[in-house]
């Protein structure tokens, strides 16, 4: 079973829309597996780049995904961490007779307790300490807190019959 199995592809994507204006962040609903199904468009450019440089989207992104996916299974309740470049990740799964089935996740915007770390961003991506500064100057901050409540609401709206 999938996401899929439960919405359209028209209400999934009115969910991610609607998520990702709430949460000022890219959102994405991917399978149990952590693979994409449907996404939003958004990026700021710090993520833009890192996305398109496989070396730092393999070693920013990927890892933090992996690592919040294993926590996930274990504990079947949203989750919100930083990845390695210093910016906040929310993960909202979607559970069906006590499986996980699939998340919806949100990345990519800068925390108000934590700035984004711009030296491994340059490191990574191979330019300066400058540049990823400049990079990170556009992305909203966000709270962490608010953050919770929203992901608590969107957990509560996909796993209530």
């Amino acid at each position: 079973m999938t996401p899929r199995d439960l919405k359209t592809k028209e209400e999934w994507q009115e969910i991610l829309n609607r998520f990702a204006t709430e949460t000022k962040m890219t959102a994405t609903l991917t399978d149990s597996t952590g693979k994409q199904l449907i996404g939003t468009n958004s990026r700021g450019p710090l993520c833009a780049a890192v996305r398109e440089n496989e070396k730092a989207l393999t070693f920013i992104c990927s890892q933090t995904n992996t690592a919040m996916l294993a926590v996930i299974r274990k504990i079947l309740r949203p989750e919100l961490d930083l990845c390695e470049a210093g910016l906040i990740r929310v993960v909202v799964p979607i559970v069906k007779d006590g499986s996980l089935i699939g998340q919806v996740t949100a990345c990519g915007l800068a925390s108000d307790e934590e700035e984004p770390n711009s030296f491994l961003v340059s490191k990574e991506l191979g330019i300066s300490e400058e540049k990823a500064i400049e990079l990170s100057q556009s992305i909203p901050l966000g709270s962490e807190e608010e953050l919770r409540e929203i992901c608590s609401r969107l957990f509560n709206e996909l796993n209530t019959k």
